[in-house]
């Protein structure tokens, strides 16, 4: 297992919102980006996005608390969990991507066999899960840096306006789900619970316009999944739809990679490369693993990726203090420009290690740089299509 360089202290202690308060959002981390002095923390259990400051002594904290339902249409009730599992920087737009998961029942054996039967045969499809969208970022100086609209000025031609957005459908329908119902390898498992090898996004990257859906489930005869895809504007602003990037039409490219018999449980772009960490698929003791994937960015098609191809970075702590502690988000640390050398690691279901009063205690870990011609560069081309214009597609 390999050692953190450092460790970082990330207050979350706002005040309640709704039924959530902050010992939730601390006990169900699930993803994390970084923007400037800002980052930014998704739970999986809340329908909320989490904003935390960089203070002078090196912590983070001023933690505000924003609900995504006051910032985007959901596809289900305003207050249903969301099950963030992915966030990503692409100025001006911040992204943010649910399991797209169904979830089955959880047994207590205390409840006897009848009730512990129901549990396993239950199978729930909540719609907030199915939501991938973009939310702009606005400064504002008297809210202590960026905050998310639902709409504002873009700041590189005031007489625009920036929307939030989301893509098109709900649940089962949404655009993502229709466009994979028919893949020859993956709709067999849209049914199936994510827990049990089912269709689960983890993981959410972005490049030059392009979204990176890192898939914990399924893992195909050993081989882990990434679905590539560009979002674009629909009719209507506040929604968006598929571009058509893949072969034969397709609305997405597909990667597979070999982990090692793991899935993806995060993705994060450093300059061309991505960041995939590895994990296990279903509940089981496993390693989980930073991998580094070379050119992930300029892929121009379909891809499989064999492991002599990755670069293994680092084995990160995992299920330990009685089960606890899972490496679920990571983000790289910017802190001179281009690629990173330092990457961000936050936990789900931190032991008693990862606690410190009303903060949670993230590790830095040192990593190789990655390659490329600077990440902000790459995710903002002038050339445009991160918000849509000049990138419709007419059908």
């Amino acid at each position: 297992m390999s050692q953190a360089a450092s460790h970082v202290r990330i207050a979350l202690d706002a005040p309640p919102e709704g039924d959530v308060d902050a010992h939730d959002i601390r006990e169900s981390l699930s993803a994390v980006v970084q923007t400037g002095r800002h980052l930014w923390l998704g739970c999986d259990e809340t329908a909320t996005l989490e904003r935390v400051t960089l203070l002078d002594d090196g912590r983070y904290g001023d933690h505000r608390t924003y609900r995504i339902a006051d910032l985007v249409d959901l596809p289900g009730p305003d207050d249903a969990e969301v099950d963030v599992e992915g966030l990503a920087w692409a100025p001006p737009y911040l992204w943010i991507v649910g399991s797209h998961g169904r979830k089955r029942g959880k047994p207590d054996p205390a409840d006897g066999v009848e009730k512990a039967f129901e549990e396993l045969a239950d199978v729930d499809l909540d719609e907030n899960r199915y939501l991938l969208a973009r939310i702009p970022l606005e400064e504002d100086a008297e809210a202590g840096g960026l905050v998310p609209r639902r709409a504002c000025p873009d700041p590189r031609d005031p007489s625009a306006t920036l929307t939030a957005a989301r893509l098109k459908g709900k649940g089962k329908d949404s655009a993502l789900m229709r466009a994979v119902r028919g893949d020859e390898h993956i709709h067999r498992y849209l049914k199936v619970p994510g827990k049990d090898n089912g269709f689960d996004v983890e993981g959410l990257a972005a490049a030059d316009g392009r979204l990176f859906l890192g898939l914990r489930g399924p893992v195909v005869r050993g081989w882990g999944v990434v679905l590539e895809v560009r979002p674009v504007q629909a009719g209507r602003p506040e929604r968006l739809k598929l571009k058509r990037i893949g072969p034969d039409g397709r609305r997405y490219r597909k990667h597979f990679l070999d982990l090692d018999g793991l899935g993806v449980r995060e993705i994060t772009a450093d300059g061309d490369d991505m960041l995939v960490l590895a994990g296990p698929t279903m509940a089981v003791r496993a390693p989980a693993t930073l991998f580094r994937w070379r050119g992930a960015a300029a892929l121009q098609g379909d891809s499989i990726t064999g492991r002599g191809e990755l670069e293994k970075l680092l084995d990160l702590p995992h299920d330990v203090d009685g089960g606890e502690d899972h490496p679920e988000g990571i983000c790289c640390l910017q802190n001179r420009g281009g690629a990173a050398d330092e990457v961000l690691v936050v936990y789900d279901s931190g032991g008693p290690r990862r606690r410190d009063g009303d903060a949670v205690v993230a590790d830095v870990f040192t990593i190789g740089r990655g390659h490329g011609a600077g990440l902000l560069a790459s995710l903002f081309p002038r050339g445009g299509g991160e918000d849509g214009k000049g990138d419709q597609e007419h059908e």
